[in-house]
């Protein structure tokens, strides 16, 4: 069980897609994410294949990732677009992985 270990807290700032086609995002809504987080630099390749350095790793409880339908998104969901707070600052994701070892037991993200 992960849960005793996620001492920290993290906001996740859900996207939900463009607001009109000249490019303005939608707001976007908050849920709070029981985590913990390690602050470490680490060289990372972001889903867009590129290399790039990660100055926190946050580990969390598993959600579902996406990548369209942004708009009837669930709280339980996570996408590359959202942001994740702490330490008062947005972070962008830079990378999401599932840790497994029987079944998906927690997730972990690196934040640039």
């Amino acid at each position: 069980m992960i849960g005793p270990y996620l001492t920290d807290t993290v906001t996740q700032k859900q996207y939900k897609g463009m607001a009109d086609n000249f490019g303005t995002p939608s707001a976007r809504t908050s849920v709070s994410l029981r985590s913990s987080i390690e602050y470490k630099n680490e060289n990372v390749t972001d889903f867009a294949g590129i290399t790039v350095v990660s100055r926190a790793r946050i580990t969390i409880r598993p959600l579902t990732v996406i990548r369209d339908n942004f708009s009837t998104r669930a709280e339980n969901t996570i996408a590359y677009e959202d942001l994740i707070v702490f330490d008062g600052k947005d972070h962008v994701i830079a990378d999401i992985k599932k840790n497994k070892d029987f079944s998906v037991r927690s997730f972990t993200l690196w934040v640039r």
